[in-house]
């Protein structure tokens, strides 16, 4: 049962790095169309909560890992059914955060 433990922590983990992956992007745009220095620095401090923290990445793994390592008891399977595939969905929305944040930001910054 610690998939299902891991998965409720895991919503917690990837919401976070959503959090960051938006905020600093949102704090790129806003300075650029109304030249708010302000949220420059703030966007620049908030893109340390997705560039070099790996929390998405680290969740989905070990989530993976818990799975695999439980799926081999039938009483755990029937338990955590296809809720496992959220995980894969989470990779998913990791990559696309990430690539969406990066571009976002080399595009608000005026580029590398």
């Amino acid at each position: 049962m610690k998939t299902i433990k891991w998965l409720k922590t895991s919503i917690v983990l990837q919401s976070i790095f959503a959090f960051f992956c938006i905020a600093s992007s949102l704090c790129f745009a806003i300075n650029r169309y109304f030249d708010l220095r302000i949220l420059f620095t703030l966007g620049n401090i908030l893109i340390y909560g997705w560039i070099i923290n790996p929390i998405g990445l680290i969740s989905v793994v070990v989530g993976l890992v818990l799975f695999f390592s439980e799926k081999s008891n039938n009483e755990h399977r029937k338990i955590i059914g296809k809720k496992w595939i959220w995980f894969i969905v989470f990779l998913v929305i990791d990559i696309l955060l990430y690539l969406t944040a990066g571009v976002l930001t080399v595009v608000f910054t005026g580029g590398v």
